[in-house]
């Protein structure tokens, strides 16, 4: 689980573990870490910034500051 945090850029996270994500509302594509489809748990994309190093991950991955869901 990554747990995301605000940055000053509206709709742009940090996560934890080094990399950015950005929500994609309406996208419907596989979750590169567990292969679910995005559009049920809500999809993000994923980039190391200065690297090509980048995913589309989907919600059950990641914890957002605001989340008001909780934890699973």
């Amino acid at each position: 689980m990554v747990n995301l945090t605000e940055t000053p850029a509206p709709n742009f996270f940090e996560g934890d573990d080094g990399a950015y994500y950005t929500p994609l509302p309406g996208v419907e594509e596989r979750c590169r870490w567990c292969s679910h489809w995005g559009h049920q748990h809500g999809l993000y994309h994923r980039q190391v910034l200065y690297t090509s190093r980048t995913a589309l991950v989907c919600g059950r991955h990641v914890k957002r500051d605001d989340d008001w869901r909780g934890v699973a």
